[in-house]
């Protein structure tokens, strides 16, 4: 399988799996199936566009202008990993901020849950150490994961290879191949891998995507995924399976899209899918990602 993306170098992620899409497109067999992946991985991108917000988990480094010395609005963040400030501000980060230096809002967000939502902001504690960031050109830098969430679900199935998972590897052995879907995006340790194939208990991998890098695993290591709000599934699926439908019929209008009169061109998405995504979307204003 391969995709040819528009995201940053080394995104690789799709909201849904490729057997589940075959499945309600009723295929068997993969005679059209690099149809499938590519109609898979623009819906998803399709998906964060609308909703002004990716899903996926992006870990990195980002740096920031302070214009306000006790808060500093970030891009959707899921965990921190650390912050370093400029203090004397020569374009060194010299200064780790201690976890008694800010707080994460809004509080509570528990984005490493089912439920959560993102940190939208970093704001100095007043009753700390450091009670206001250093203000001016790019003083604040944030090592983090990024995006609307982090959930992690045990697969219930670990390495299996007999020795080390080598980093250069992309044929892994596993437990249980049946518990896994290609289009999975999965953590092992740190590192986030893409499933491209599963046959048998053999997983074919795109390794150290989003961010992170390949390093070796240990043999019996666990395989967690990464999961994403139902909507998100959900639209995804619906947006790839008519994607894949419009092939047979270019200039026809989608069923249930439009309703009656002339198709609407100008539709940013998918009616029924913006419906699903209604409560994630973030207006297009403010900060970007």
């Amino acid at each position: 399988m391969t995709i040819t993306t528009s995201a940053p170098v080394g995104v690789l992620n799709t909201y849904g799996g490729i057997d589940t899409l075959k499945q309600r497109a009723g295929m068997t067999g993969s005679t059209q199936e690099s149809l499938l992946w590519l109609a898979l991985y623009g819906a998803s991108r399709t998906v964060d566009r609308y909703c002004n917000r990716h899903f996926f988990v992006l870990s990195g480094t980002r740096q920031f202008d302070v214009e306000h010395a006790g808060k500093l609005p970030v891009p959707d963040l899921a965990a921190v990993i650390a912050i370093r400030e400029d203090a004397d501000r020569d374009r060194v980060f010299e200064l780790t901020l201690t976890a008694d230096q800010y707080l994460l809002y809004p509080l509570n967000a528990s984005p490493d849950r089912p439920w959560g939502r993102p940190y939208s902001s970093v704001v100095a504690d007043p009753d700390g150490t450091r009670p206001g960031f250093t203000t001016g050109r790019r003083t604040i830098e944030i090592d983090g994961d990024w995006g609307y969430r982090c959930v992690l679900q045990d697969t219930g199935v670990d390495l299996n290879g007999g020795g080390p998972l080598a980093s250069t590897a992309t044929l892994v052995t596993v437990t249980d191949g049946s518990l896994i879907e290609p289009g999975s995006t999965l953590r092992i340790g740190q590192e986030q891998v893409f499933v491209r194939l599963v046959s048998g208990n053999d997983l074919t991998l795109a390794r150290g995507v989003n961010g992170t890098s390949a390093v070796s695993h240990a043999d019996g290591s666990d395989l967690l995924e990464m999961s994403y709000p139902a909507p998100v599934n959900e639209a995804a699926l619906l947006i790839a399976g008519r994607l894949f439908s419009r092939k047979d019929a270019p200039l026809a209008v989608t069923a249930g899209s439009y309703g009656l009169g002339s198709p609407d061109t100008r539709a940013a998405i998918d009616p029924d899918a913006g419906r699903l995504l209604s409560t994630l979307r973030r207006l297009p204003v403010g900060i970007g990602n």
